[in-house]
């Protein structure tokens, strides 16, 4: 069964990329090389699981790499394709999912690094500060480029303060909801054992309480 769902995901995943790639393609034809621009780098973020694979022999969870490929083409494809004039809320979705995708990595590498650094040990507010508090500062840093976006480039990313506090609200939102479902896991675990769990499935192992590559 965890076979099956891996391949569907792996193919829904492929299918994606495939998409993102003709809407580039799409965006070079329309003339409007920024969402050409932004397709060209989601596929080169969506390159990177497999680059940690072939690298490093490091395995994502298919259902986190899923995730940041479907946040990836809502954001450049939904914008190649006009979604964000066309559909009410678009830029707040896009927001809330990448954020929900950014906390889940933040949530992964806390509990990783609990897991494989003795001198570094997390307790559950902490955790779930932390998660908070980085899903926000990504978003700070995304409302940078935006405003950065429009100043050089003349779009219009940012619409006024309202939109823009809105999409950092949706990020604090996408934080939340990871960090409280994963404090009420940890509930019923603890950040090294669940560390230690994902990081052998990831292809890692702990060894004297160090990480180690297989």
């Amino acid at each position: 069964m965890g076979g099956q769902i891996r391949l569907v995901g792996h193919i829904i995943s492929l299918l994606l990329k495939f998409a993102l790639f003709a809407l580039f393609i799409w965006s070079i034809y329309r003339r409007e090389y920024i969402w050409a621009l932004g397709c060209l780098l989601s596929l080169l973020v969506c390159l990177i699981p497999t680059i940690l694979k072939r690298r490093w022999k490091i395995h994502l969870p298919i259902e986190l790499e899923l995730l940041i490929v479907l946040a990836l083409f809502l954001h450049s494809g939904g914008g190649a394709l006009n979604a964000y004039r066309n559909i009410p809320g678009w830029d707040h979705i896009t927001h809330f999912l990448s954020t929900v995708v950014i906390a889940l990595i933040g949530f992964i590498l806390m509990a990783i690094i609990d897991a494989y650094t003795p001198e570094i040990k997390f307790n559950t507010p902490l955790l779930i500060f932390f998660i908070i508090i980085f899903s926000l500062a990504m978003g700070v840093i995304w409302e940078f480029f935006e405003f950065a976006s429009d100043l050089l480039f003349g779009t219009h990313a940012q619409l006024n303060n309202t939109d823009t506090m809105l999409d950092l609200f949706f990020d604090f939102i996408g934080g939340i909801i990871v960090a409280i479902p994963g404090a009420i896991y940890l509930q019923h675990t603890t950040p090294e054992r669940f560390g230690m769990e994902l990081g052998e499935e990831m292809g890692l192992k702990i060894k004297k309480g160090k990480s180690e590559k297989r």
